[in-house]
């Protein structure tokens, strides 16, 4: 079993929402028949090229989730909106589960035009997004939605680096949205951190690896479609992640006992972005349109939100699962292990090397929002 993360598998959505048009075996094909659909589906005297753009305009979304469960309500959420605010003026063909692009394909695909927009997630893409990544290094953070967004705005407002990164790619940033922060759930008994001790567990990103083992835990990497069978197996012991997934994967079936946190956020904010080209060619209102249907779609999506921490709490009790709620003295073990400074050193160090500007300002910036945020909620 490794022990090493590329940084490239995550805790997300990759089930698969059949879509006819789409042959997912290879990218070039994907790409191939993904023009044929787009062009089908804009109609006549449309071309699906970045920067044409008409008064009325269809446009692509690749995702690698379906349109249910957290994920799908936050994503299915901000592309009504958008066709509500726009009179429908603006129509997305979203293409579901994988189907045009794998999830680490994503970020490539809209910026070259395959898909006019996309979901991108952070932890696929640890060279190229590198300074975005600088989220992870933050193990704790608030606990209730508002919060969560307040300091994803902030940061957005006053570390401009990130969204820069983004515009390297070729990617104007038009959504994000939070998961629900880590759980851990195990093949035997765990009712604190000191119970990781000895035991293989599987996290996503090397940051979080790292902690593990600073618990004195066995970090394991595991691509997340081999997880649930590595669980059940008996191959690792636990997975820690966002509390969401191990519910909605049915890996708490398999693995009964659960320790939940609400401070230990998963940090990395959830983003949908639109081709660069595409974005530069529409008109103010358009843009404007997109800005509403963010701010219209965060409100809902948090209703949901609100209550979805509770609801998987309520089903996996009455399922006879174990859920344990870590105390405050283990949340602060946890905030306080040395891996987290030294996760920080490192990323500092990874970001200078790659030839960004004072990183530790970074470091600091996030820092004092996130610590902020944090404390708004506990006032």
């Amino acid at each position: 079993m490794t022990t090493s993360c590329d940084g490239n598998d995550n805790d997300n959505d990759n089930e698969v929402f059949p879509m006819p048009l789409m042959n997912p075996q290879s990218l070039p094909w994907r790409r191939l028949m993904s023009a044929a659909a787009f062009t089908l589906t804009l109609g006549a005297g449309l071309a699906a090229t970045p920067g044409a753009v008409t008064a009325a305009e269809t446009l692509t979304y690749a995702t690698n989730t379906a349109p249910n469960g957290l994920r799908g309500a936050a994503e299915k959420g901000f592309l009504d909106a958008l066709n509500e605010v726009s009179g429908g003026e603006i129509e997305v063909v979203p293409y579901w589960g994988a189907s045009v692009m794998q999830g680490d394909e994503i970020l490539g695909g809209v910026s070259n035009g395959v898909a006019d927009m996309g979901y991108i997630n952070i932890n696929y893409y640890p060279n190229r997004l590198l300074l975005n990544g600088a989220f992870q290094l933050f193990p704790a953070g608030p606990e209730n939605y508002a919060d969560i967004m307040s300091v994803y705005h902030a940061v957005d407002d006053r570390v401009p680096e990130l969204s820069e990164e983004f515009a390297r790619q070729g990617q104007h940033i038009i959504y994000i949205y939070p998961y629900l922060p880590y759980a851990g759930v195990f093949r035997e008994p765990v009712t604190s951190f000191d119970d990781f001790r000895g035991k293989r567990v599987r996290a996503s990103s090397q940051w979080m690896l790292n902690l593990l083992g600073d618990l004195g835990a066995t970090p394991v990497s595991v691509p997340w479609s081999d997880t649930y069978q590595s669980l059940q197996s008996g191959a690792i012991d636990g997975v820690f992640t966002n509390y969401d997934s191990l519910n909605r994967t049915g890996m708490d079936e398999v693995a009964p006992n659960i320790l939940t946190s609400r401070r230990l956020w998963l940090a990395v904010p959830m983003i949908l972005t639109i081709n660069q080209r595409k974005w530069d060619a529409m008109s103010e209102e358009m843009r404007g349109w997109f800005e509403q249907a963010a701010a219209q779609a965060e409100k809902t999506f948090g209703e949901y939100y609100a209550n979805e921490f509770d609801r998987i709490v309520e089903v996996q009790k009455e399922a006879g699962y174990t859920v344990t709620a870590a105390s405050a003295d283990d949340i602060e073990k946890f905030v306080s292990l040395p891996a987290v400074e030294t996760n920080r050193q490192s990323w500092i160090q990874s970001a200078e090397d790659a030839g960004a500007e004072d990183p530790a300002r970074i470091i600091e910036e996030m820092k004092t929002i996130i610590d902020d945020g944090s404390a708004a909620g506990d006032s």
